[in-house]
């Protein structure tokens, strides 16, 4: 029997639309009030979130208190009135943070906020809430579910942060990255998704998985908000959304053996996407990148497994019957791995670091698929086979909703640019963006 294709999603209000630098703008110019905002934005949550489940809690008081002080005294700080969702493992003192474990953290409550939701506070935004995270917080299945078909994955573990953003519950969500989990909910979701050079923003007061890996940053509508939250969160100016985007961009282009295994409707996307590149100008040439790239994803996983099981070891010695399989023999894998075998990992990195640099000094930025196809079944939360390298690297990253795959799911092209120039990537990915164009505003 035929299943019926899932019903078309409400269509968001017109302030629900609005991303995060559309709408200042408009608070600037009078023409809009911040409770009017938020307002809209609870509005949508409440409709919505019993099909998406992307919020663990909703701060409706709190966050409109915010906003009718901003309307009060008018907007003074960059964000001041911007509606904002944290990821569910960033600690906020005036609301629970369970870690995505709420049978064994039920009802955690810090006691003070993390530094990057303190500087959310003094940058003025309206925090809705706190964003629901997939379970265990890493790569397995959570309540969450993909606001374009309730039967798809919003993948892990910053899936409701993806999910919050791309169906206008809000314009920006804070999430955090230790292999895919930034980019990938981006893609499957359809928001755009940036992961800065490791350390830009501290990594502090939040859920730890790797310290070689774990990074924050932002979940958007568009790339000018990306560079909007970098120019706030890091203070550095040359994150300026007035400046002039660059011109003709040199696009590198890798195709990992791994691309063999995309789905095919993927790997055409990724070709026509460089094709329009290259016919709007840019230098769009593939790059010979050392054999050691292939491996490189093996020793990110030896890493992440490593500390996980000795970040979770008192959590699967305390609560064993509260862990899935899938956790405890996740960590069991990482058990294996001698501190040598660590070692190892982190010396290859060192070295693909140093090749990268020689292999690229030729372009602005790389380009290749961010995920294999559209979100997976709800109970997959797809492969990072194509992102992780990055989080290993450093490399600023970026996924960018272009197109809709056979079942009208997003698909995305990520975007990587060099470590510590974030900037300077943002600005190539904006001129990218503005080529390619961007459907993260669509229903």
């Amino acid at each position: 029997m035929d299943i019926a294709p899932p019903a078309r999603r409400p269509a968001p209000s017109d302030l629900t639309r609005l991303t995060a630098a559309d709408g200042i703008r408009a608070l600037r110019a009078g023409r809009l009030r911040s409770e009017a905002w938020v307002e809209a934005c609870l509005e949508r949550i409440a409709a919505r979130d019993d099909t998406v489940r992307a919020w663990v809690h909703v701060a409706a008081d709190a966050a409109l208190a915010r906003a009718r002080a901003v309307d009060r005294d008018g907007p003074q700080a960059l964000f001041d009135g911007v509606p904002l969702g944290l990821k569910d493992t960033i600690d906020t003192a005036d609301m629970p943070t369970e870690w995505g474990e709420p049978e064994i953290f039920p009802g955690r409550q810090p006691v003070q906020d993390a530094p990057v939701v303190a500087m959310a506070r003094r940058l003025g935004f309206a925090i809705l809430g706190k964003n629901t995270v997939s379970r265990h917080a890493i790569m397995l299945p959570g309540p969450c579910r993909n606001p374009h078909d309730p039967t798809r994955s919003p993948a892990a573990s910053s899936a409701g942060s993806g999910a919050a953003v791309a169906d206008f519950m809000t314009p920006i969500s804070i999430g955090t990255q230790t292999a895919g989990s930034i980019l990938r909910p981006a893609s499957f979701s359809g928001a755009v998704g940036f992961k800065p050079t490791l350390d830009a923003i501290p990594y502090v007061g939040i859920r730890t998985y790797s310290r070689p890996l774990d990074v924050i940053g932002p979940l958007t509508r568009s790339v000018e908000d990306a560079m909007l939250f970098m120019r706030g969160f890091t203070g550095d100016p040359r994150f300026d959304v007035e400046a002039a985007m660059p011109g003709r961009l040199r696009i590198g282009v890798w195709r990992p053996a791994a691309l063999a295994g995309a789905e095919p409707f993927m790997q055409d996307f990724f070709e026509r996407q460089l094709r329009r590149l290259a016919n709007a100008g840019f230098a769009v040439a593939p790059l010979d990148m050392p054999a050691g790239f292939e491996r490189i994803g093996a020793e990110q996983d030896v890493i992440m497994a490593y500390d996980l099981a000795r970040e979770y070891d008192a959590i699967r010695r305390n609560h064993p019957e509260k862990c899935d399989q899938a956790l405890l023999d996740y960590l069991a894998l990482g058990d294996t791995y001698s501190a040598a075998d660590y070692a190892a990992a982190l010396d290859a990195a060192d070295q693909c670091r140093r090749l990268f640099l020689d292999a690229a000094r030729d372009v602005d930025l790389l380009v290749m698929p961010a995920t294999l196809g559209e979100a997976t079944p709800v109970a997959d939360t797809g492969s990072s086979v194509f992102i992780r390298i990055w989080s290993l690297l450093h490399n600023p990253s970026l996924s960018l909703p272009v197109e809709r795959g056979p079942n009208n799911l997003p698909v995305a092209l990520q975007l990587v640019g060099f470590r510590g120039e974030d900037a300077r990537f943002l600005q190539a990915a904006r001129r990218v963006e503005a080529v390619l164009g961007n459907r993260a505003g669509e229903v």
